[in-house]
């Protein structure tokens, strides 16, 4: 008998491990999630992404908070909303939440921005992800070079 429940429990739990494993590999086999990088140019709070692959395309970024000081005087964070429309077929529009810092002395700014699922249009509906904006502007954001990088995972 106690060698009947040893050969059940170790038949269950040989069942359990490979179902967990089977379950792991499929998790990660739906994963579509692609790397990006990529150039932004542009100033006024328009522009355009180049050698972004599916990125490439036009730029209009909103600020949806003024300047906010920081301790470090020169340095002030700010939020926005950005709108990627790209040209790259299937085409489709990447919407994300923004919040960034902006050193005025030095002229040069940097963003998180979080891809938002349920305003992003096209090959990005139901995308998630972070994007990250680095730049520097000569002018005050009047021209801005930056590069973005990051990652999108598209919806199934």
């Amino acid at each position: 008998m106690r060698l009947k429940i040893r050969t059940l429990s170790t038949f269950a739990l040989v069942a359990l491990t490979i179902s967990l494993f089977s379950l792991t590999q499929s998790a990660s086999a739906v994963s579509d999630c692609q790397k990006v990088h990529g150039n932004l140019s542009g100033g006024g709070g328009s522009g355009t992404i180049t050698q972004g692959g599916i990125l490439n395309g036009t730029t209009q970024a909103v600020f949806t908070s003024m300047f906010t000081p920081t301790p470090d005087a020169t340095t002030f964070s700010f939020t926005d909303d950005l709108t990627i429309t790209t040209g790259v077929r299937p085409r489709g529009v990447l919407k994300t939440h923004n919040v960034g810092i902006f050193d005025v002395a030095r002229g040069v700014f940097s963003a998180i921005n979080r891809i938002d699922p349920n305003t992003s249009t096209g090959q990005f509906v139901g995308a998630t992800g972070v994007l990250y904006v680095n730049g520097k502007t000569p002018d005050g954001g009047a021209t801005i070079q930056a590069e973005i990088t990051g990652e999108v995972c598209f919806a199934n």
